[in-house]
């Protein structure tokens, strides 16, 4: 019998693959709206099916800035596909969300992070942490808003799937952000107000990327999600090798109790569970793209031998590598 693993525990999905509006207007209902030809506000409040809370967004030029403040009954998972091309800010002032990428590594991020990117086009799912407190603010720019304002003539922006992409939230961008919410300006002296505020982030964010000291390498390790990414790569790129919890526990500085629960409520799967399916997934690569003997194959992936391999591989696939590749 398949053993049939969990991939998106307790979570309620919301596909959006047909769809290109913004995500979060799935979460919630417009309730009120204001402004005029320059600048629109907009307030969404958080449906009940899904929790509480409230989403506000001022539209200007090609510009959107969302605060998105809410607390979810449970995990959600957005599923989209976008062909759009715009920049956004994105600043996780507290929360978790993961955001998976077709053919690459998860994004983990955590209270405190932050992003500057370039999304050309968006094939995945982000998914938000149910039962805490969930405040972002996200800043969606057009590239003719961009070049219009000059901003493209020395402006290399990273892509989602490009290494050290988070960044921590500096007290210089924590204050602009709380700005935000006080200002007062109406009319055309808000909108100059917004858009100084817009170009200053920017500003910020592209010297914090050039400074070596907030390089994401110095934060790797700072905080839980950070280094449960670091196991699951570990484990990835080690399948030859059988790490016990307690190994991996000490290794990245969390408690042992504390690796096996987070590591489950992130990745739906126990450490043991996920390195099993990882070693039958090569395997599998293996027995269809090579002539590799079984028991090499074995090896490869931290098995003592093949009779040990085939028993795992049985349990997991229903059938012994020897029939899954005589089948093919």
């Amino acid at each position: 019998m398949v053993k049939k693993r969990r991939n998106f525990t307790d979570a309620q999905i919301v596909d959006l693959t047909e769809s290109q509006e913004i995500a979060y207007h799935k979460l919630a209902d417009c309730v009120e709206e204001n402004g005029n030809d320059e600048v629109n506000h907009k307030v969404y409040h958080v449906k009940e099916q899904y929790g509480k809370g409230r989403i506000d967004e001022i539209h200007f030029e090609d510009v959107i800035i969302s605060t998105l403040v809410f607390r979810l009954k449970r995990d959600v998972v957005l599923k989209q596909k976008l062909k759009i091309d715009f920049v956004q800010l994105s600043f996780l002032i507290e929360g978790e969300r993961v955001i998976s990428i077709l053919n690459c590594d998860d994004i983990f991020l955590e209270s405190g992070d932050s992003y500057l990117a370039n999304i050309k086009s968006f094939e995945g799912t982000s998914k938000i942490t149910g039962n805490k407190t969930y405040k972002e603010v996200k800043v969606k720019l057009s590239n003719s808003f961009l070049a219009k304002h000059g901003f493209f003539n020395d402006l290399k922006l990273k892509e989602l799937i490009d290494d050290n992409l988070i960044l921590p939230i500096t007290n210089e961008m924590m204050s602009i952000l709380e700005t935000f919410e006080k200002v007062r300006f109406e009319g055309t002296a808000r909108l100059i107000y917004l858009k100084a505020k817009v170009f200053e982030m920017l500003a910020v964010q592209v010297s914090n990327y050039k400074n070596e000291h907030f390089s994401n390498n110095a934060f790797q390790n700072s905080n839980v999600l950070k280094k449960l990414l670091c196991i699951q790569k570990r484990i990835n790129e080690n399948l030859a090798i059988n790490y016990s919890v307690a190994e991996l526990a000490k290794e990245v500085g969390i408690n042992k109790t504390v690796l096996n629960k987070e590591f489950l409520r992130v990745f739906g799967k126990t450490i043991h569970e996920y390195s099993i399916d990882k070693k039958i997934e090569k395997s599998k690569s293996l027995l269809l793209n090579t002539d590799i003997p079984i028991y090499e194959i074995a090896e490869q992936i931290g098995y003592k031998n093949a009779t040990h391999f085939s028993a795992a591989f049985k349990r997991q696939e229903g059938i012994t590598p020897k029939k899954f590749k005589n089948s093919l």
